[in-house]
């Protein structure tokens, strides 16, 4: 009992009452020497590791088998010093095999704890980024409404000015600029504040589509006319294949996916050095159509193909940030593709993209393939009556 006490000193702040633990052991010890039962060993060494895992002691600093190896160093150490060899033998005969088992015991009750303890860390991790994850929301949700207010200010005042500003004279073209900087600075903040609204309506699964009739080469039309001035001014080729299904009309939300396939285009325009080429092509299959966007752009990291579309996930260096929408290699908020991704899925569909990687002098490319139900009737009661009272 001295030397074991002595040999395990280290525990003794950790583990309550160690000494009546000792002695039970010895105990134990004896009673299975008597009887070749291991029983009350075993009784032990689960209270023990009870104990471990009610004070949530780290199992590092506590290893059953290493309290137990030590026990049967201490143990055949003293026995040795004690009896003749003989009897020393005689008593190790029934000695190791009780320790065997209880080292057995005490080898499963360690990796139980510890499975315990990753459980239990991994558990509060997960809790923790559940919080985090949802304060990110509410801030996204709170600060996009906060911002509508101001900003709805200055576009009112904007338009006082624009309509208060003298008639003939060198003040109003200097006005007129001033008015106009005003007047890009909102809409594009309006975009940003807009984007942050639809993402966490995504998050909370809020996001309303309006289903009706929709032609997929319509929407493609128009955005193409979004970006004429800018695809002019970059020299890019931007080119729309007619292929089968995208003349056929379905329902869907058309404001909605005009807003997905602009994210990707103006993305496809964003990482296309100039002189480029953007192509909007496509297939027919089975229940869906494919919308494939591709571009002779600088490509994407295979293992940036899922980060992407997560929020304020974006390619490049923030440092190198610029807030350019169409500008080469430009920056932005990050929520374009996540707002994609939740438009596509809550029609039903699919977004991923496929690129061989990142390289601004060979410029890979990348693909985005988009999968949109073909559907031929209105997916709900409500639309359905409208529609039909039409015909």
């Amino acid at each position: 009992m001295e030397k074991a006490r002595y040999s395990l000193a280290d525990l003794a702040g950790v583990v309550p009452h160690l000494e009546d633990y000792l002695y039970k052991i010895f105990e134990g010890l004896l009673d299975g020497i008597k009887d070749s039962d291991s029983s009350l060993l075993e009784q032990i060494i689960h209270e023990w590791a009870q104990i471990e895992s009610e004070n949530q002691i780290s199992p590092i600093k506590i290893n059953l088998v290493l309290v137990w190896t030590n026990l049967l160093d201490v143990t055949c150490e003293t026995l040795q010093n004690q009896l003749e060899a003989a009897e020393y033998v005689r008593l190790c005969a029934v000695l190791i095999p009780l320790f065997s088992r209880a080292l057995r015991e005490a080898s499963a009750a360690d990796l139980k704890n510890k499975l315990w303890f990753a459980e239990n860390e991994l558990k509060r991790v997960r809790q923790t980024l559940e919080r985090v994850e949802g304060s990110k929301s509410d801030f996204i949700s709170v600060a996009a409404h906060e911002l509508r207010t101001p900003l709805t200010l200055i576009e009112g005042y904007t338009s006082m000015l624009r309509e208060a500003m003298p008639t003939e004279d060198s003040r109003r073209l200097q006005a007129a600029l001033c008015l106009k900087g005003i007047n890009s600075g909102t809409r594009r903040l309006r975009d940003i504040v807009d984007d942050m609204i639809d993402v966490s309506m995504i998050d909370n699964n809020l996001l309303a589509l309006n289903f009706q009739p929709i032609w997929l080469n319509r929407i493609f039309e128009s955005v193409q006319r979004e970006f004429q001035s800018t695809l002019t001014e970059r020299k890019h080729d931007f080119q729309i294949t007619l292929f089968p299904g995208s003349k056929d009309m379905i329902f869907g939300d058309g404001e909605r996916l005009f807003q997905a396939f602009r994210n990707i285009t103006a993305n496809a325009i964003k990482y296309t050095p100039d002189g480029g080429r953007i192509v909007i092509d496509g297939r027919i299959l089975p229940g869906f159509v494919e919308v494939i966007i591709s571009d002779t752009g600088i490509g994407i990291d295979p293992d940036q193909h899922t980060r992407i579309f997560e929020k304020f996930g974006r390619l490049g260096s923030v440092a190198l940030h610029s807030s350019g929408k169409t500008k080469f290699k430009g920056g932005g908020p990050g929520l374009g593709l996540p707002i994609t991704k939740g438009i596509v899925e809550a029609h039903g569909g699919a977004i991923w993209v496929e690129s061989d990687g990142y390289d601004e002098v060979k410029c890979p490319g990348s693909k985005f393939h988009i999968m949109l139900p073909v559907r031929k009737s209105p997916p709900n009661d409500r639309a359905a009556q409208f529609f039909l009272s039409k015909e």
